[in-house]
């Protein structure tokens, strides 16, 4: 696969798809599992983990930037595009002219986990080590090292930032937040 940049130790699955490999860059210890899909341009850190059957979609002029240690548990969909369902037709068959759409990008800063089955919609950014529980939809933008559950999500708790910071300082990639 032909990326756009590559560190070590990455495994793509045989049964993924990488829509737009001259767009995506990707670093060190990342593992993207089956049935899992990059649909639009990206930039993925180190220590990135993507789950069976997640879906990042949006198109290529769309962006997703997963950073260092944020990860993507099984069936996590991201949405980096959306059509506005009262004006113009909709659907990607039709020519761009007729529809209305916006493009955005979603941003995982580090320490982001989102859980199972979540939804993250366009232009949302997760706040650095936040984290989203399982079955939640992310409408707007995350506060750092807080735990989000619910449709649409709410926070309920703050995770612990020490710990998390201490365990990366021991993989030698310490953080000054």
């Amino acid at each position: 696969m032909n990326l756009k940049s590559q560190g070590k130790d990455i495994f793509i699955h045989d049964y993924s798809l990488v829509k737009y490999p001259e767009l995506t860059s990707i670093g060190n210890h990342f593992a993207l599992d089956q049935f899992s899909t990059l649909g639009t341009s990206g930039e993925y850190g180190d220590y990135i983990h993507i789950a069976p059957n997640c879906s990042i979609i949006g198109g290529k002029q769309a962006k997703v930037i997963m950073n260092h240690f944020s990860g993507l548990a099984a069936g996590v969909r991201i949405i980096a595009s959306s059509e506005d369902y009262c004006e113009g037709l909709i659907g990607p068959t039709i020519p761009i002219e007729y529809r209305n759409v916006t493009i955005s990008s979603v941003i995982l800063e580090p320490f982001v986990t989102v859980g199972t089955n979540s939804i993250i919609m366009p232009g949302v950014k997760l706040g650095i080590g936040s984290a989203v529980g399982a079955n939640s939809l992310i409408t707007q933008d995350t506060e750092p090292w807080t735990l989000y559950v619910g449709s649409p999500a709410k926070p309920i708790k703050k995770r612990n930032k020490q710990s998390i910071l201490e365990a990366a300082k021991k993989l030698g990639l310490g953080y000054e937040f």
